[in-house]
């Protein structure tokens, strides 16, 4: 185990699913006719920001690597394979072996003595099969076979630059030979740490490498890639003819081991386990099929966005038994697969997923947990208190774009069934309030939950001054009687006074002091956004004896757990 497992569940908890959207998918697409079970998916391991010039493999379990694509149905198609056990996938763009950052041994663009330029010879002949083109590559130094839209070819060399790619055909007498590169998909296969091609690949019709470890499929191959192992194979894919995103191609089943100890703790019982396998694998599926991340190549991302992975390093044998013994349980309401969000814990309380995110779901029914209290001792921070003084608040709104002349006032202004905060109002010393509702109740103020209480001390009060006693925060839900006893509604703005001068004036909100600066305390529980199975709730109940299915049914309302 190369990290603390409840290190990496604390952090993933903090923010477990915490952007999820509910998926609107078609209802016939995620039926029971329609759902695989164990299919293949795309897992992104490096992409947007991340992606990486060179991305190194090397066999763990397993010998050698095939090279070819994945096709339209997941299936491996090879093109050429290798002994090597230890190669690296670059771009086809000048990069260089070496130290990058922390990390020693990659290839980046950073110069070095050991390059793998960009500029090649090609030979004039195209060939049918690997093999063929194999043969005639091995008579030249430097000699590799590429795969170009559906041929081989033989090119000599990797050279950083046009001039030294002349030179070199000159020398090495390759008159019938040209220069070339590769188009903006373009990849090669590189003996790690060294300049030596072993196999190029380059598709103009959207194709991309795939690597699948192992010569043949005799043993579960398992693969160290940047620090970390395995299962499956890769995939490669130059997005915008850039760096390389790297994607694991795996089985669900096999993802969801490598998931289910990053959302628990592996310590933790078996029941608890067994309903994160079925919510892992369930939420996967659905965002498999909804394409969720199709425009950068691959079906799911390896962090809190879709469900944490970091590869096998940390599955045991509890984890591996729970994804076992559930294999191809998905959870189901009305014959559709469910969206299975959940949380690390709910302070006492799920949510409705339309307090949160505005959607109706009729399996997502906030309701009160009395099963976390058994175990809160044991969660860090189950409880937790947050102050802002109300220069803190004023500064915040500000610089979110809501300009304010000094928030003197916050507190919770609505309550869901629950108890779960789901409006909150802030209002400043002119009377004027801005409002935040559903998960922003949470989010805007980077708190842990949305289940919490407000209280205030110290500071100044803005309002209306009732009858010599007492303070109106606004003029909301206020009425005026006039001498006939005709009542009307007051609003902010709209209320006059005649002074003993016959003088006629706005009323305005008047500031009362307390002692010191206004500090507003938040007090709460909970981590996370409160729809769905609470993962310590999960756990409180596997303690107490309830199976997986009783955990699932009383998180989810009306649901099933089942096979397709």
């Amino acid at each position: 185990m190369k990290r603390s497992l409840k290190k990496r569940f604390v952090q993933f908890a903090a923010a477990a699913l915490s952007c999820a959207l509910l998926v609107a998918l078609p209802v016939g697409r995620t039926q029971a006719a329609s759902v695989a079970v164990d299919p293949t998916i795309r897992v992104g391991l490096f992409y947007g920001s991340t992606a990486l010039p060179g991305a190194n493999l090397l066999n763990d379990v397993g010998s050698g690597y095939r090279m070819g694509y994945y096709d339209s149905n997941r299936v491996f198609q090879q093109l050429a394979q290798t002994s090597e056990t230890a190669i690296s996938v670059v771009k086809t763009q000048n990069v260089y072996y070496g130290t990058v950052g922390n990390w020693s041994g990659y290839y980046d663009t950073i110069t070095s003595n050991i390059a793998v330029g960009c500029y090649h010879l090609k030979l004039p002949d195209t060939y049918s099969t690997y093999e063929q083109a194999a043969a005639a590559a091995s008579q030249w130094s430097g000699g590799f076979v590429a795969w170009v839209d559906g041929s081989y070819q033989v090119r000599v060399g990797a050279y950083t630059d046009s001039a030294s790619a002349q030179a070199a055909q000159t020398a090495l007498g390759l008159t019938n030979a040209t220069i070339t590169g590769t188009s903006s998909a373009g990849v090669s296969v590189v003996k790690t740490g060294t300049s030596q091609i072993l196999f190029q690949f380059d598709s103009t019709s959207g194709l991309c490498l795939g690597i699948k470890p192992g010569l043949n499929d005799s043993v579960k191959t398992e693969t160290i890639f940047r620090g970390n192992t395995y299962y499956g194979g890769f995939q490669y894919r130059r997005v915008g003819g850039g760096n390389l995103t790297v994607s694991n191609v795996i089985s669900l089943e096999d993802y969801v081991q490598g998931v289910i100890v990053e959302e628990m703790s592996a310590s933790w019982p078996l029941e608890a386990l067994k309903a994160q396998a079925v919510c892992a694998r369930t939420y996967a599926y659905r965002n498999y099929v909804a394409q969720k991340h199709s425009s950068q190549g691959f079906d799911l991302c390896n962090a809190t966005h879709c469900q944490a992975y970091s590869g096998m390093d940390s599955v045991t044998a509890a984890g591996s038994r729970a994804v076992t013994e559930t294999r191809g349980e998905y959870l189901w309401y009305n014959g559709s697969l469910i969206d299975a969000v959940y949380s690390s814990h709910d302070g006492g309380a799920t949510e409705s997923a339309v307090n949160v995110w505005g959607s109706d779901v009729p399996y997502l029914i906030g309701k009160e947990d009395p099963y976390e209290a058994s175990v809160s001792s044991k969660v860090p921070n189950y409880n937790w208190t947050v102050t802002y003084t109300a220069q803190e608040l004023t500064d915040l709104l500000n610089s979110k774009g809501y300009v304010n002349s000094g928030i003197v006032d916050f507190r919770v202004t609505k309550t869901s069934p629950t108890g779960n905060a789901i409006e909150i109002t802030f209002t400043d010393s002119s009377g004027k309030s801005w409002s935040k509702i559903r998960d922003d109740c949470r989010t805007f103020l980077g708190l842990r939950s949305i289940h919490y209480t407000v209280s205030s001390s110290g500071g100044t009060s803005s309002g209306y001054a009732v009858n010599g006693s007492g303070v109106l925060s606004s003029l909301t839900g206020a009425y005026a009687i006039d001498g006939s006893g005709s009542t009307a509604a007051l609003t902010d703005g709209s209320v006059y006074a005649i002074g003993g001068d016959g003088t006629v004036s706005q009323v305005k909100p008047s500031a009362s002091t307390g002692s010191g600066s206004t500090v507003f305390t938040i007090t709460g529980s909970g981590w996370g956004h409160n729809v769905g199975m609470s993962q310590w709730g999960a756990y409180a109940m596997a303690q107490q004896g309830y199976t997986y299915k009783d955990i699932l049914s009383f998180y989810y309302t009306g649901i099933e757990v089942r096979q397709p």
